[in-house]
């Protein structure tokens, strides 16, 4: 992904919107440092608040943060925050170090951020080609080729990096052609029989795990325990049915596996927001054919 592009480093000071709720490109770039004594330190550094993050393309790199030390190597990130109690550096053992980096005001975005190192730490592996790094490498291209002329580009370019960074955070870090084949076969169990009474007890017996093992296993890979898996399947089939068919929502909801219309409605309006007489009727959100609940 890199190989073509030139090394530059690019930085922002936007008058405008900063009263609003944008959020702030302070500098993106690219480098390859060959400097023995390159060094940031960041309790020395004049220029925060900011949040840095830089990924690791080839060589290695170090850093010290609150006296535990880290290497930094190739798919590898750098999360920090400016000022802080860190020292990021060229380690004698290597003659290199080639990154792309993004530095950002950290304005709206700072529990997201705290959330986010809770989940994979400051020097999470990241793979080249995962959305996040594609992100970055945009920012970087649009930097490079002086196509960020305004705060609100810049904001949306950010926003566009962050939300996959997050994302990144959330969810799994590996396809899902790659789950555990007991999560796998139960997934494709719930799609199959989602119309029947069926619980936890089932689907575990029918990944032949336990079900203290199952449900952290599925939780563990998925983000959700198998019930919320299960009651999303359901959703997600209750709307095709409500807008494609005449069935009453006692019909629909034993056809998709509900002990009775009044739980299932209780159930919908829940995580849709209105009942599901109210959703066939158009009357309190716009009417879809699919809807996707996560």
């Amino acid at each position: 992904m890199f190989k073509s592009i030139r090394h530059g480093m690019y930085g922002y000071r936007f008058a405008e919107g900063a009263n609003q709720p944008l959020y702030q490109l302070y500098s993106v770039g690219y480098d390859r440092v060959t400097d023995p004594e390159y060094s940031w330190h960041g309790l020395h550094r004049q220029d925060g608040p900011l949040y840095l993050f830089q990924y690791t393309v080839s060589g290695h790199g170090r850093v010290d943060i609150a006296g535990t030390s880290h290497q930094v190597g190739s798919n590898q990130a750098l999360l920090v925050e400016i000022p802080g109690d860190h020292r990021y550096y060229m380690p004698a053992d290597t003659t290199y170090w080639e990154f792309i980096y993004v530095l950002f005001r950290p304005f709206h975005l700072q529990q997201l951020w705290q959330d986010m190192l809770e989940q994979v730490g400051p020097t999470p592996v990241i793979p080249m080609d995962s959305p996040v790094i594609h992100a970055i490498n945009n920012l970087y291209n649009e930097a490079s080729s002086n196509r960020i002329h305004d705060v609100y580009r810049a904001s949306a370019l950010v926003y566009h990096f962050f939300m996959e960074l997050y994302r990144f955070s959330c969810l799994p870090s590996y396809s899902e052609h790659e789950w555990h084949p007991a999560v796998q076969e139960s997934i494709e169990f719930m799609q199959k029989n989602y119309h029947l009474a069926i619980g936890l007890d089932q689907i575990a017996a029918h990944a032949g795990l336990s079900k203290y093992h199952y449900t952290r296993l599925f939780t563990k890979t998925t983000g959700r325990t198998p019930l919320q898996h299960l009651t999303r399947t359901r959703l997600e089939k209750a709307v095709e049915l409500i807008r494609s068919s005449t069935w009453s929502m006692e019909e629909i909801a034993h056809r998709i596996g509900f002990t009775s219309g009044s739980y299932f409605t209780k159930v919908f309006k829940l995580h849709v927001g209105c009942s599901p007489s109210e959703f066939r009727q158009g009357q309190a959100v716009l009417p879809v054919h699919r809807m996707t609940f996560t």
